[in-house]
């Protein structure tokens, strides 16, 4: 026991990836940036997608920006040489960490002689139940909220959410915040804040929901454990897709898909609703400079819908390692971190909505094929290489690592294990 928990520690000190460490664990590099980059896009180089097949074992990758430390997924949060996740063990969100190079998980548990299957007694259950489980890493610290929400007849709709601070062992668990009236999404990790979305359930006259929502931008200080409201991101109707996409030259990027509107002379109650509300469906992006804490609507592009596409979920968008990506139908748009836009026709850089740049690269695991943000160069990948459900999350020690959505297990590969290579 004592060597796990000294390994956990440990997880959060050194970074095990060749990458420099960082003063605060969590932290982005790209906090660094000393100016806004200014994007053109009616300068966008258009070109037609070329697809190339690696030669001489000269793989593609490599020139990435930033460190992937501020990123997240569904159910985990990744440091350079490993990743938080909650390991599907039960209902009640058991947290684990998976170290990258061994690939060997661990339950986020300190308690001498644990069985570790017991919610009552393990601390490395989570406060909400399976995937719904939000962490993030600050400081050698796992951060945790817990969103809570009643609705009845008498007092009508409560949420509050909750945010618990706890060592890296699962250890000293205990609630530093709270936020009444809202429930809050993930954070998003930049300098010594968390950035996050509140959401605002509105309720009619009777104070019963109305399927109406407020969407706020919000930061949480580290230091200080200040809950922050930043400015009104939109008012949609259902509770839609709204959240951070990630940082892209030196400011937070927040994306809304929903629609603004009600369709008219139609109830919840109409077989036709949820398709009017289809057709009013808008995706915009905000741009949040954490300087002057301005949120503004943006001027990069916007991702399309598509058909096929999971309403309301819009095409992919992303903002990592210095890069942002979006689909506009089958256009592929990359903003460099100079601010130059590249444009690749009839090319889908994934086929998923919730996948971003991994070592530089996009993958395609429909199409088998693999985009080089830095140059656009397209590579083909071995066939089989990625499973079913799973998704490169992370590059660590010259590996890719997979996670499986469903599986909620690790792999890596080689690059020479998925690229395919010219015989």
């Amino acid at each position: 026991m004592k060597k796990i928990l000294l390994f956990i520690l440990t997880c959060f000190f050194l970074c095990a990836c060749g990458k420099t460490s960082q003063e605060e664990s969590g932290v982005s590099r790209a906090v660094e940036t000393e100016a806004i980059v200014s994007l053109d896009e009616s300068a966008a180089e258009t070109v037609r997608a070329d697809v190339k097949t690696v030669t001489d074992g000269k793989f593609p990758g490599g020139k990435v920006i930033e460190a992937l430390s501020a990123s997240r997924g569904s159910g985990y949060y990744l440091i350079p040489d490993g990743a938080y996740y909650v390991d599907g063990y039960s209902s009640a969100g058991r947290m684990s960490f998976e170290d990258f190079s061994s690939l060997d998980s661990f339950p986020v548990c300190s308690k001498p002689n644990c069985s570790h299957n017991d919610p009552e007694e393990c601390s490395a259950f989570g406060l909400s139940d399976g995937s719904d489980v939000m962490l993030c890493c600050y400081g050698g610290s796992l951060y945790f909220v817990k969103n809570i929400r009643e609705t009845s007849a008498k007092s009508g709709i409560s949420s509050r959410a909750e945010i618990y601070k706890a060592d890296s062992d699962g250890s000293e668990r205990r609630k530093i915040a709270a936020l009444e009236g809202y429930t809050l999404s993930s954070f998003y990790v930049f300098g010594n804040k968390g950035y996050t979305v509140a959401a605002e359930e509105i309720a009619d006259e009777n104070g019963l929901p109305t399927m109406e929502y407020n969407y706020y931008a919000e930061s949480f200080d580290f230091k200080t454990n200040e809950i922050k409201n930043l400015g009104q991101i939109s008012r949609l109707y259902t509770s839609d897709t709204v959240r951070v996409i990630g940082e892209y030259g030196g400011k937070i990027y927040y994306m809304s898909v929903g629609a603004e509107e009600r369709p008219e002379g139609l109830s919840e109650a109409s077989p036709d609703y949820f398709d009017s509300l289809h057709a009013l469906t808008v995706t915009r992006i905000f741009a949040l400079d954490p300087d002057t804490e301005s949120l503004t609507e943006s001027e990069l592009p916007v991702p399309s819908d598509r058909e096929g596409m999971n309403w309301p979920a819009p095409d992919i968008v992303a903002a990592a390692e210095g890069f942002y990506v979006c689909q506009q139908g089958d256009t592929a748009i990359i903003a460099s971190p100079d601010g130059n836009v590249r444009k690749i026709e009839d090319h889908r850089l994934t086929e998923r909505a919730a996948d971003y740049p991994v070592n530089g690269m996009m993958f395609n695991a429909e199409t088998l094929l693999a985009t080089e943000l830095a140059t656009g160069d397209i590579y083909k990948l071995k066939a089989g290489a990625i499973e079913e459900n799973e998704a490169i999350i992370a590059y660590c020690d010259g590996s890719y690592i997979l996670f499986g959505r469903f599986t909620r297990e690790f792999r890596k590969l080689s690059p020479s294990e998925l690229f395919e290579e010219e015989s």
